[in-house]
């Protein structure tokens, strides 16, 4: 009424009548609103509580009027923040601030309040086959409904735009300060809500392992003439009669991560009936488990209505299905596999703390010439701080190279330095070497007299590159002008290689015992 009056007014008048600043009279009754409307959205949600009732119907998932009442209340805080349009930008900063503080600190209460309900009623204690419960149901769809109100609170307070015009206000000294205050509080209620939520959500599948375990043991045990879909119907149909009802009772976030937990617990359980004594197992066991890994994987995808391929092929997931492989594969190329993983940490390793070997190698006329140079910081294994150090050339892989007996260098006496300068030759031809994974394997050991040699480290170098067979030059005969090549010395640090895993449960294959047991002398004791 007042601007109509004054629309009518000269100019002038007009000016006079302009009051500045004004809304500053009212900073202190906001600001004591705001703290009111945190303790009074504490106690409504409180209150809602005892008054709460499940909401069910044929479009709607299983929820309680708890959610919607503690949404509804943010809604009112943020309502009468939109109405009073305060104009400020820079001072409405702090208004914001307890505005975000009062609906975050009443959004962890209820989430503390819904799952503290849930806890009493047993729910984590049940240890009766999984059954979906409504409390379940009910709690978790709640939490992401709360959720999903926080994720947009910054965008409906324009929170940007106060921090737009703060730091613009106050430069760059302490803009990130600001900034932080503001999403700290924001994101740190949202994730304690998703806390909350997937701590309910992972008792789900910790529920349903053990049925799930009954059911891959039946699928792995089964004979060989049962066809692998009829061993898996047992599994697959007790996953479908459970996700479905899931499905229909879930928002689709919750039951996308109630899948995913299912998803990996399977992946474990079909781990465990895989590791194992392999004397045990049917001659179709691997293939079988490989099989019913494809079709599980299917199962999840549901053509694109469950989980991603991506979600899918997780870390897990990689671990079951190269170990499968690995199981499936025979011995001999097993190690060889082996062996091609060394050579490729060969290649991508800088770092010396077992010491540098030299070499030179090159091939000519059917013949391979080896020369082994000197090492340098060879680690000391002998008491008085140095080292009888020797060197083992092998070619591998053995297969390829069955007729090429292992060569050694002469022991050099008490030193981490040794000067070696030995040149051997093997018997092979450039179709061997260039055999897929042909490789020299360098072992420097440090020799006892009365107790067993000591491994000092292990170099590889492959036989593709070397002079004489990477480009058919026929025509070196000596090492003259050949450069010198610097191996750093190895240990195998994975304590628990796949491979080796694998070749140590085949307990009746003596190649793979004897390998396991000359690898495990190798392996890194740092």
């Amino acid at each position: 009424m007042c601007s109509s009056f004054r629309e009518h007014l000269p100019v002038p008048d007009q000016k006079a009548l302009a009051i500045n600043l004004y809304y500053e009279w009212f900073e202190p009754a906001v600001d004591r609103w705001l703290d009111v409307a945190k303790f009074k959205a504490v106690h409504r949600i409180h209150k809602a509580a005892e008054l709460n009732r499940v909401c069910t119907g044929d479009l709607i998932v299983k929820h309680s009027t708890l959610a919607v009442d503690a949404t509804a209340c943010f809604h009112q805080i943020k309502e009468f923040w939109r109405q009073l349009a305060w104009p400020d930008l820079v001072g409405s900063y702090n208004f914001v601030l307890k505005i975000i503080d009062c609906i975050t600190s009443a959004a962890v209460y209820y989430a503390d309040l819904t799952h503290q309900k849930l806890q009493d009623s047993g729910y984590y204690e049940d240890t009766a086959p999984f059954k979906i419960s409504d409390e379940m149901c009910v709690t978790v769809n709640d939490l992401e409904y709360v959720r999903r109100s926080l994720s947009v609170l910054g965008a409906e307070l324009h929170v940007e735009t106060v921090l737009e015009a703060v730091e613009a206000a106050i430069g760059d000294a302490g803009r990130q300060q600001w900034r932080q205050a503001l999403y700290a509080m924001l994101e740190g209620a949202i994730n304690q809500l998703e806390a909350r939520a997937l701590q309910v959500i992972n008792k789900v599948a910790a529920k349903m392992r053990p049925a799930l375990k009954k059911a891959m043991f039946h699928l792995a045990w089964s004979p060989d003439s049962l066809p692998t879909p009829d061993a898996i119907s047992p599994l697959l149909e007790y996953l479908d009669a459970h996700l479905v009802n899931l499905n229909a009772a879930l928002l689709p976030r919750n039951f996308e991560r109630v899948l995913a937990d299912v998803w990996d617990v399977s992946l474990l359980e079909l781990g465990q009936q895989m590791d194992g004594n392999a004397g045990e197992k049917m001659s179709m066991f691997y293939e079988r488990l490989y099989e019913a890994l494809e079709i599980l994987v299917d199962f999840f995808h549901a053509d694109q209505k469950g989980l991603s391929m991506e979600s899918l092929k997780t870390v897990t997931y990689w671990s079951v299905e190269q170990r499968l492989q690995y199981h499936k594969t025979d011995t001999e190329h097993l190690i060889s596999l082996y062996y091609q993983q060394r050579l490729q940490d060969q290649l991508s390793t800088e770092v010396t703390e077992y010491g540098v070997l030299s070499v030179r190698a090159y091939f000519n006329h059917d013949s391979l010439c080896v020369e082994v140079l000197n090492a340098r910081d060879v680690i000391p294994l002998d008491p008085n701080g140095f080292s009888d150090p020797f060197v083992i050339i092998e070619l591998l892989p053995r297969k390829v190279f069955p007729h090429c007996s292992e060569q050694r260098t002469n022991v050099q006496k008490k030193t981490l330095n040794p000067m070696f300068d030995e040149c051997f030759e093997f018997s092979v031809t450039s179709e061997q070497c260039k055999s897929d994974g042909a490789m020299i394997l360098f072992t420097v050991m440090d020799h006892d007299v009365l107790t067993a040699n000591d491994f000092a480290g292990e170099a590889f170098l492959s036989l593709h590159n070397i002079p004489g067979v990477d480009d058919n030059n026929t025509s070196i005969d000596n090492f003259h002008g050949l450069k010198t090549v610097d191996l750093c010395l190895m240990h195998q640090k994975n304590r628990n290689h796949p491979i080796l895993q694998t070749l140590e449960t085949r307990t009746g294959d003596k190649m793979a015992q004897d390998f396991v047991k000359k690898q495990k002398l190798r392996i890194s004791n740092s």
